[in-house]
């Protein structure tokens, strides 16, 4: 097993290998776009979206811990709340009228990536600063 440099957050970023970034981003968004297609009630559906959401809020939050990517660290609680909200809209405890489902999953996904323009300007990767005390 090769072992990786601590020293260089890109060595623990899940974004720069392809299998776990397909775990943790592509898996949900191929789960939430094949269940517009599947035979289920819309809450259903809508529900199988927050998970995704939720998913790919633990894989940001995880590599936000491991590698301090920005994106990540800016995108975690974006998903988390996008992912609770559209829970919320399943479960018909939302009165944002019938679009609401879809305005939610599209604004936490256009969010999210809109975390990467954040990287060109600040960098890819934070670094912890050390404790003063």
């Amino acid at each position: 097993m090769p072992s990786r440099d601590r020293s260089d957050p890109r060595s623990a970023d899940f974004l720069r290998n392809p299998l776990s970034a397909l775990f943790w981003w592509g898996l949900p968004l191929a789960v939430g776009l094949t269940a517009e297609f599947l035979p289920l009630a819309a809450s259903g559906k809508i529900l199988l979206w927050a998970i995704a959401l939720a998913w790919m809020g633990v894989g940001c939050a995880r590599n936000a811990w491991r590698c301090h990517r920005l994106h990540c660290i800016l995108a975690t609680p974006v998903l988390f709340l996008g992912g609770a909200a559209t829970a919320l809209v399943a479960l018909g405890w939302t009165s944002f009228g019938p679009q609401a489902a879809s305005y939610v999953i599209n604004g936490s996904l256009g969010l999210a990536l809109l975390a990467f323009l954040a990287e060109p300007i600040w960098g890819q990767y934070r670094t912890r600063r050390a404790n003063p005390l």
